[in-house]
């Protein structure tokens, strides 16, 4: 007998076999009035360069500033309202502010939020220069206090500034006056707490997450490893100039902590519907933002216990195809008549029957969206195949797998997401 997960992935897989997909190849450049130029489809060489902002922060399974880009220009005008409800590290933001619109985000993760708002803010930076100038890098702090997992990533040295700086940054960030200077300085901060690159905090580490506290011991013992001494304040200045300045940045985001079913609430206080929503929803349990942020909530002061209630991270299909038929209505409720829903759609791996099986999550919502009925005044439009080679860190990559298998020769892989454009009944 099969189970209600297989029938339920089935029956998805039916729906959407009923639309033939377009290929992102063969998509055409559209105009933008407020740019006044062509903007190119992401899978073409185009000579718009991508904000500095976008280099703020690693965030596992972003995509491209570029995709960004094009449905924005196609799909609203100067001044429209563009809503992210996943918002992540504010891709979509950044990308609609830059183009005049007006931005609307929302993310169960704090970190998300914090990175989504500092990096569409206008600060100068003379202002960022004299409020780092400003952090203590010494104060009263018990540092047997600080977790040992945390402990583990930083020098003694390094851990010291870090906790005098926090104690400041969180208080500012509430400031009316410093709040902007110090959201800034925060997404900065967020961005270069762990990683590799030159300027970062920690032991050698991944950029995008914070892994797990027993597999660096293993791995800090078995190479060798040590923690860096860092001048914090040096670093994040270095950083801030290499993100700073910004190019003109039209009206700030208005970014909320709160889950994607919940947008309604915050979009009252926008007073205005959207033009477009342009988000990428999970991908089941394939991206786990919660677990890897770990490092970062416990800098803004948060537990990771308490977002995990409302994320939609999970492996249950079911679930999971459950949550989505409250996410797509209340999008739809804060959607203009005529607006479009654009879902950036990717595969996960479940396993059911005694066996892993790859799904669909574009499938997934054509099941959710086939479930509401009559009151879902909402249409499949387009759907696009976007197929790209996979190479090591891009976004196909975390989404689908390796680049390459660790057995025999390197051979290319490929890596295909889907693009399923909705469109609200009306004008």
């Amino acid at each position: 007998m099969r189970s209600l997960v297989a029938e339920l992935i089935g029956e998805a897989r039916t729906l959407a076999s009923r639309f033939e997909p377009q290929s992102s190849i063969d998509l055409a450049p559209v105009r933008d009035r407020e740019l006044g130029i062509l903007v190119p489809p992401w899978r073409h060489n185009g000579e718009i360069r991508d904000h500095k902002g976008h280099r703020m922060i690693s965030r596992v399974g972003g995509f491209p500033p570029s995709l960004a880009r094009y449905f924005v220009a196609a799909y609203s005008k100067p001044a429209d309202v563009v809503l992210d409800p996943f918002c992540g590290k504010g891709t979509t933001l950044l990308e609609a502010v830059c183009m005049g619109r007006t931005a609307v985000g929302g993310d169960v993760a704090p970190d998300a939020v914090v990175v989504s708002r500092a990096k569409c803010l206008p600060v100068s930076i003379a202002a960022v220069a004299s409020y780092i100038e400003s952090l203590p890098v010494k104060g009263p702090h018990d540092e047997s206090q600080v977790p040992e997992d945390v402990a583990l990533f930083f020098s003694k040295k390094t851990l010291r500034q870090l906790l005098s700086i926090r104690r400041r940054l969180l208080d500012d960030m509430h400031s009316r006056s410093k709040g902007d200077v110090a959201t800034f300085t925060c997404g900065v901060m967020l961005g270069i707490l762990h990683g590799h690159s030159r300027l970062s905090l920690s032991l050698p580490c991944n950029q995008a997450f914070a892994m797990s506290p027993n597999y660096v011991r293993r791995y800090v013992a078995a190479h060798g490893l040590s923690r860096p001494d860092r001048d914090v304040r040096q670093c994040l200045l270095e950083k801030s100039l290499e993100l700073l300045p910004a190019p003109r940045i039209g009206a700030r985001a208005r970014v909320f902590e709160a889950p994607a079913q919940r947008c309604q609430s915050y979009m009252r206080r926008i007073s205005r519907p959207a033009k477009l929503i342009l988000t990428s929803p999970p991908y089941l349990n394939r991206q786990t933002y919660i677990r890897d942020s770990w490092l970062r909530l416990w800098f803004l002061g948060r537990n990771r216990a308490d977002q995990k209630e409302s994320t939609l991270e999970t492996g249950n299909v079911i679930s999971f195809v459950r949550a989505l038929e409250v996410v797509i209505p209340a999008m739809n409720e804060v959607l203009e008549p005529g607006g479009r829903i654009v879902l950036v759609c990717g595969q996960a791996k479940v396993t059911f029957e005694g066996k892993e099986h790859s799904v669909r999550v574009s499938d997934l919502c054509f099941h959710a969206l086939n479930s509401l009925g009559e009151k879902k005044a909402l249409s499949v439009e387009t759907v696009i195949m976007d197929r790209k080679l996979m190479t090591r860190g891009s976004y196909f990559a975390v989404h689908h797998g390796h680049a390459n298998g660790s057995n025999g020769p390197k051979l290319p892989r490929y890596g295909e997401d889907e693009i399923l454009i909705l469109r609200k009944a009306g004008r």
